[in-house]
């Protein structure tokens, strides 16, 4: 299956979005269709050898819609030339109704529409009639038929396909105005004149739709700024040392890359020679730099602190981390929440219902012999009840969120994702890389009388320095920490299960386990150390070091505990949520942990598959898990759960099966994205209750003549822009 996405002109509110779904779905090869109205795009799964992607285009057009083309083509992927055509979709695409010169030219020419509904100035006659009412049908019938014409454009594209949407209200309710006003001033019949209601009408709904498109824009610009961090220009070495500028488009995996201080890296890659700090909070959100070595990766749009680096490109342009995060933030928009599939449905059946309506209100007040409230009623009906409010709801919220989230080092993979964040009573925590480290370190050292802990320290690093095991690295990446100087030792070997032996500064030297040490010094083991006992009780690995007939001392290892997670995790019991440590390690381990957390609930000893088990039995238990976790054997435990989260620094197969992507590693992105996902979904809920309350009031306010047509255009107007701009308010919550 690949996946497609088409910007779209023409759509006007969500019944549109359904229209296209709809008609993709029935294409044969179509796996799935979303159209996202606040995107202005369309993302479908399709099978390419049962369908082509100009027959996906051509299947958008004869719904009615264009799909927006780029170089002749649909725009493939999700890469940054989708976000700018959508960008440029979404201000070509209304431009027929929120030129900001069109709405001045109307604010003005309402003037005289205004003035009439006070007074009628005495200004002589024309064929008989005031000259005044004549100037109002004049300028009524330009901003009626010309400075509306994107709505009526809108309408017969939808009759045409027999449909009807939000510009089908719009058309049917002006035009009764504007015609029923001609036949009356024709006749002589002035008192049934409303050329003012069609008229400011338009000027309402152009200032709604501006105001609309300017919130639409904003809303956009944090997924908008990820795409503008990319490097414009790289250097590229040359074999004679000579630098060239590239556009980072044309490299290729292997080129070597001059990345000086200041700069942003081009593409992802491995630190080649030089060393610098790098800020990698636009990945991380995490603000403090981290320092690259030889071998290190670096990541495109990443910052260069103060020294030069030379880096080998590791990827191909367009699959960078960056790329995958625009990526994903991107899917994210195009997916449908459960909330939003079910408020597109009810905006498909709503604006039927409300013409249906308008017509009864005519008849009745018609056949009572009130013309005019007749058509002003019927008119009001039809203005107040635009359906863009309600489909703005959801996606205007998710998009604010997603794009919050990203900022933040929090990527939001299905929008559904913030939907299920928000019930969460329950986080199960893998416990390595997720809470700790997830590797090794040195945490104590204890000398005997007899040595030092600098000679302990160099000691064990120069029996360890052939060794691939974590505990090696751990010890070694101590003594360089200490600038110790290693040497090597000759004659090494492993003793299976017990420890190493080998020649140091030509005595006989052992690292193991403290029994084994003791033993091949001739020691007792009651002679061991305290310390030993005390670090088995905190779950640590003790390593003891000898050498010659002399104990050097015992060094305590162990994978610690990351900075913040005692704080998220008291942040999480303080959010209502109950938390719980999962490993495979054994209960000593998980015990120790979970005692320096405050976690309460362990499930220690659990294999790869006994972790989804777990997490399945919790959920027995009525429960709403997510479950955090970075490792290939984490994957099922992440599907499983009702949200899975995914820590970014962990395997591809982890991050592919998590819902939710927490880059940089910190457990506390996860409180920060339950957090965001409450409040995004806490901003849909008072945009439906905002959307929907304004038609449940003015609806029948407006079938019973208490809502002029001009204050329900106003009021229609009003929705669709406080709905944007609560939506805004996502983002400055999270700061």
């Amino acid at each position: 299956m690949k996946t497609l996405n088409i910007p779209i002109k023409g759509m006007h509110c969500a019944s549109c979005a359904l229209h296209i779904e709809t008609d993709l779905a029935q294409v044969e090869g179509v796996s799935k269709a979303n159209a996202n109205f606040a995107m202005e795009r369309a993302t479908i799964e399709y099978d390419e050898e049962k369908v082509t992607p100009e027959k996906l285009a051509d299947t958008i057009r004869t719904t009615g819609y264009e799909p927006m083309l780029d170089n002749g083509a649909p725009t493939h992927g999700s890469t940054h030339h989708d976000m700018a055509a959508t960008e440029n979709t979404s201000s070509h695409d209304h431009s027929a109704y929120t030129n900001p010169r069109d709405l001045v030219i109307t604010a003005l020419l309402a003037i005289p529409l205004i003035v009439g509904m006070f007074t009628m100035p005495n200004i002589g006659t024309v064929l008989g009639r005031p000259a005044w009412l004549v100037l109002n049908f004049l300028v009524t019938w330009v901003m009626v038929a010309w400075f509306g014409r994107g709505f009526h454009k809108g309408t017969l594209n939808e009759l045409r396909h027999r449909r009807v949407s939000m510009d089908t209200l719009v058309t049917v309710g002006t035009s009764t105005a504007l015609l029923w006003s001609t036949y009356a001033l024709v006749v002589n019949r002035l008192n049934e004149v409303y050329f003012e209601t069609a008229g400011i009408i338009i000027v309402f709904l152009l200032l709604g739709k501006f105001l609309e498109a300017r919130q639409r824009m904003k809303a956009g610009a944090a997924i908008q700024s990820l795409l503008n961090l990319h490097a414009k220009l790289a250097h590229v070495m040359a074999e004679d040392g000579s630098a060239k500028d590239v556009e980072p488009s044309s490299l290729k995996i292997g080129d070597v890359c001059l990345v000086k201080a200041g700069e942003r890296f081009p593409i992802d890659g491995v630190v080649v020679s030089g060393a610098s700090s790098v800020n990698e909070s636009m990945l991380t959100g995490e603000p403090m730099p981290v320092e690259k070595r030889t071998n290190d990766k670096v990541y495109a749009a990443t910052i260069n602190g103060t020294g030069a680096i030379t880096m080998r490109v590791a990827v191909a342009p367009g699959s960078s981390m960056l790329d995958a995060i625009v990526s994903t933030v991107e899917h994210a928009l195009s997916t449908k929440s459960p909330v939003e599939k079910v408020v597109d449905r009810v905006s498909m059946v709503f604006v039927p219902s409300v013409i249906l309506l308008a017509v009864i209100t005519f008849i009745v007040f018609a056949v009572m012999g009130k013309m005019d409230a007749a058509i002003t009623h019927a008119v009001a009906v039809l203005i107040v009840a635009c359906p863009c409010a309600m489909g703005l709801a959801t996606p205007a919220a998710i998009m604010v969120g997603a794009g919050a989230g990203a900022k933040r080092g929090i990527l939001v993979k299905d929008g559904s994702a913030l939907e299920a964040a928000r019930n969460i009573n329950t986080i199960i925590f893998d416990k390595t890389g997720t809470l700790t480290q997830g590797k090794p370190s040195v945490t104590n050292v204890v000398p005997s009388a007899q040595a030092d802990a600098h000679q302990l320290i160099r000691v064990a690093a120069v029996l360890e320095s052939v060794s691939e095991h974590p505990l090696a690295h751990a010890i070694l990446e101590a003594a360089h920490a200490q600038k110790i100087l290693i040497g090597s030792a000759d004659h090494v070997e492993t003793v299976p299960g017990k420890g190493v032996v080998g020649i140091v500064d030509g005595e006989k030297t052992m690292l193991g386990k403290p029994e084994f040490v003791m033993e091949s010094l001739g020691l007792r083991l009651e002679d061991l150390p305290l310390a030993v006992q005390q670090f088995r009780a905190e779950a640590k690995t003790v390593i003891a070091v000898g050498r010659g007939n002399v104990f050097l001392g015992v060094i305590a290892v162990q994978d610690q505990i990351k900075k913040d997670a005692k704080a998220a995790i008291e942040r999480l019991r303080d959010m209502g949520i109950e938390t719980a440590l999962l490993t495979g390690d054994h209960q000593a381990t998980a015990e120790a942990v979970a005692h320096q957390l405050g976690i309460t609930k362990i499930f220690a000893d659990v294999s790869p598959s006994g972790k989804a088990d777990v997490v399945k039995k919790m959920q027995e238990e009525k429960r709403v898990v997510a479950f955090v976790g970075d490792g290939i054997n984490d994957a099922p435990a992440l599907a499983q759960a009702n949200l899975g989260i995914a820590i970014g620094t962990g395997t591809d197969v982890a991050i592919a099966t998590g819902q939710i992507v927490l880059m940089g590693g910190s457990p506390m992105k996860a409180a920060d994205a339950i957090d965001l996902s409450r409040k995004t979904f806490h901003a849909i809920r008072q945009n439906l209750f905002w959307a929907f309350i304004y038609n449940v009031i003015g609806i029948p306010l407006a079938a019973f003549g208490l809502l002029n047509p001009m204050i329900a255009s106003l009021a229609m107007a009003t929705s669709s822009v406080s709905v944007l701009t609560n939506s805004m308010r996502i983002a400055r919550k999270l700061k």
